[in-house]
C-alpha cells in the first residue's frame, strides 16, 4: 500500500468511536446539595473537572432537564440533572420518568442515556434516605439502564462516629492504639451504612435492589471509593463503545483508562501490529495513529496538546530505541544529522512558529518493514507510552487535576526511563522467541501486551515516585539516552 494519498486509511480508531458516541450521557438524581458534597461534587471528582460550574446550586424544579450540562474541562460527559423534589411536586416527578422514556426511544447512541446515578445523603443525624419523588423512580423504572445510588457524606458519617467512639473510650477510662481504633472506626461505620442506607434500599427494592456505593468527595481516605463508583458503573455498562466511552470520560480510575487502551487498540490497530495493515506507510504514521488513540483514551486535560505534539511522540521514540536494532543516534544536527533528514523526510517535522526541527531516534525513519525489530519496537512503544500515561495520571491526581503542563510531562517520562529495563528485557525476550508470523495470533499478542502493562503499571498504594523539578520547554532528546546508561 502506497502512502500517497491513502495516509487516511489510518484514522486514530477513537475518532471513529466519538462519531457513533461522542459523550457519555448520565441522568443525576437527587435533591441538590449546598455543602459541596453532593451531585455537583460528585461529578467533579469523578471526571476531573475541578473548579467547573456545579451541576446545581438552584431551586427544585427550575431547571430543564432536557437543556444537557456540559464541562469545557471535559467534552465526554454531558449531565442531566434531574433538581430535587419537593413534597408535592408530582408534575416534576413525572417529567423525570418522562424524559428517560424519552431518551431510551432515541435511535442514535449518542442521544440516548447511558446511566442513572441516584445521589442520597447519609443520614446520620435522621430524616429520610431519599426524597419521594427519588423513591418512586427506584420502583416504577424497569428500563435496561444501569443504575446506581450513590450515598455521600460518607465523611461526615465518619467523624460523627469518632466522635461517638472516643467519648465511650473517655467514659469507661480507656485507650486504644492508633490502628486498632482506626479498625474499630471502620466497623462502625460498615455497619451504619449497611443500617441507614443498604437496608432501607433493599427493603424498597426487594425484588431487585440498585447498586449502590458510599463515598466521600472530601476525605482522602475514602479517594478509592470514587474509584469503586467508576469500576461497577463500568462493570454494569453491557454496550461496547459506551462503555469505552465511559472509561475514556472517567478521570479517577487508571486501569479504566488501561483497559480502554486495550480495548481500543484490539479493535484495529494493536491487531495490525502482525497483519498488514501497516505496510506502505512511514513509521512516523504508525506512530502517529498509536499515540493519538492511547493518548484520546486518557482523556487528560491538555488544553494546549502537548500530548499530540511531535516532540512528546520523539522522545517517546527515544524510549524505545534501546530495543531497537538500528544503532542510536545520539548526535546533534552535523553533517551526519542533515544527511539523515535529507535522506529520511519522515524522520522530521518542522514545528511550532519558530520552526523547531524534532528529530526522531533512528528506528523510525523510513516505512513500516514487517520485522522482528519494528514490531518489537512498536510493543515497546504501545507499552511505553501507556505506562508513561499512567505515571502522568498520578501527578496529575496528586496536583488535584491541573492542566498538563510540559514540565508535568518531562517529569513523567523521567520517572517512567528510569524503571523501564525490565519491562523492555521482557518485550525483547518475547519477540525474539517468536518464530513465523504467520502462526501468531493476535489475540494472544494483545493479550501478551495487556500483561506486560499490567504487571508493570502504577501501583497507588506502592507510589514513591519523586517528582523532580522540570523546565517549561520540552527535554532534550539526549537526556533521557543520560538516564539509561
Amino acid at each position: 500500500m502506497s502512502t500517497t494519498g491513502s495516509e487516511d486509511f489510518l484514522v486514530p480508531y477513537t475518532e471513529i468511536l466519538r462519531q457513533e458516541c461522542p459523550r457519555l450521557r448520565i441522568l443525576v438524581v437527587g435533591k441538590a446539595c449546598r455543602s459541596g458534597a453532593g451531585k455537583s461534587a460528585l461529578i467533579n471528582a469523578v471526571f476531573g473537572i475541578e473548579g467547573a460550574t456545579p451541576v446545581s446550586h438552584r431551586t427544585p424544579g427550575v431547571h430543564d432537564i432536557d437543556k444537557p450540562l456540559s464541562f469545557p474541562q471535559n467534552d465526554r460527559i454531558i449531565i442531566h440533572d434531574s433538581q430535587g423534589f419537593e413534597p408535592g411536586e408530582e408534575g416534576n416527578i413525572q417529567t423525570v420518568l418522562d424524559f428517560i422514556d424519552r431518551r431510551s426511544k432515541k435511535p442514535a447512541l449518542a442521544d440516548q442515556l447511558h446511566a442513572i446515578w441516584v445521589c442520597a445523603e447519609i443520614p446520620f443525624a435522621g430524616g429520610r434516605l431519599f426524597e419521594r419523588g427519588v423513591e418512586r423512580i427506584l420502583l416504577e423504572y424497569r428500563g435496561n439502564l444501569p443504575i446506581i445510588v450513590v450515598f455521600t457524606k460518607l465523611d461526615v458519617l465518619r467523624v460523627a462516629l469518632e466522635s461517638k467512639l472516643e467519648k465511650e473510650l473517655e467514659q469507661r477510662d480507656e485507650e486504644m492504639e492508633d490502628d486498632e481504633f482506626e479498625a474499630a472506626l471502620d466497623t462502625r461505620v460498615t455497619s451504619r451504612v449497611q443500617d441507614l442506607c443498604v437496608k432501607p434500599l433493599c427493603d424498597l427494592t426487594p425484588s431487585e435492589p440498585p447498586k449502590w456505593v458510599a463515598t466521600s468527595t472530601t476525605d482522602p481516605r475514602y479517594k478509592p471509593t470514587i474509584a469503586d463508583l467508576v469500576n461497577l458503573a463500568l462493570e454494569l455498562t453491557k454496550i461496547e463503545n459506551v462503555w469505552i466511552e465511559m472509561a475514556i470520560a472517567q478521570r479517577t480510575s487508571a486501569q479504566a483508562s488501561i483497559d480502554a487502551s486495550v480495548r481500543v487498540g484490539r479493535k484495529r490497530y494493536w491487531r495490525g501490529l502482525i497483519s498488514d495493515i501497516f505496510l506502505g506507510f512511514t513509521m512516523r504514521n504508525v506512530l502517529e495513529v498509536l499515540q493519538k488513540d492511547i493518548v484520546n483514551v486518557w482523556n487528560m486535560h491538555d488544553p494546549e496538546k502537548h500530548l499530540q505534539k511531535p516532540e512528546f511522540l520523539a522522545l517517546l521514540s527515544v524510549l524505545v530505541e534501546d530495543i531497537s536494532d538500528e544503532a542510536t543516534s545520539n548526535y546533534p544536527l552535523t553533517e551526519r544529522a542533515v544527511k539523515a533528514i535529507i535522506d529520511n523526510p519522515a524522520a522530521i517535522i518542522v514545528a511550532g512558529p519558530t520552526a523547531v526541527v524534532v528529530l526522531f531516534a533512528e528506528w523510525v525513519r523510513g516505512t513500516f518493514k514487517k520485522t522482528k525489530s519494528s514490531i518489537r519496537c512498536l510493543i515497546a512503544f504501545i507499552v511505553d507510552l501507556t505506562l508513561t500515561m499512567d505515571t502522568l495520571f498520578y501527578l496529575v491526581l496528586s496536583r488535584g487535576q491541573t492542566p498538563i503542563k510540559i514540565a508535568l510531562v518531562n517529569s513523567a517520562l523521567r520517572i517512567y526511563n528510569s524503571r523501564k529495563a525490565p519491562v523492555h528485557a521482557s518485550i525483547k525476550a518475547w519477540v525474539d522467541g517468536w518464530g513465523t508470523f504467520g502462526h501468531l495470533d493476535a489475540d494472544v499478542v494483545i493479550k501478551k501486551i495487556a500483561c506486560i502493562i499490567a504487571d508493570n503499571s502504577v501501583k497507588p498504594e506502592q507510589w514513591g515516585m519523586k517528582e523532580e523539578e522540570c523546565d517549561e520547554s520540552w527535554m532534550a532528546l539526549d537526556a533521557l539516552r543520560a538516564r539509561e546508561s
